[in-house]
């Protein structure tokens, strides 16, 4: 029997968390992306239901509907 192939059998393998500890950098610059397209999106879904809510409102309705493109007039 070959010894290196015992060793490497029997050797623990490499975390997959490990990756997290080893590039720290890397890791904090994906949770900032996570956090900052998770931050769009509620911003976005809270846009969309306060719109949904004044369109259906029941009370006196003054409803109107807003582009929210940014062009001009």
């Amino acid at each position: 029997m070959n010894p290196s192939q015992a060793n490497s059998a029997s050797s623990p393998s490499p975390s997959t968390l490990r990756i997290f500890t080893r590039h720290p950098r890397l890791t904090l610059a994906g949770l900032a992306i996570l956090g900052t397209g998770l931050g769009f999106r509620h911003i976005s879904s809270s846009y969309r239901d306060n719109e949904l809510a004044q369109k259906n409102s029941a009370a006196q309705n003054f409803y109107v509907s807003v582009d929210r493109s940014g062009g001009g007039v």
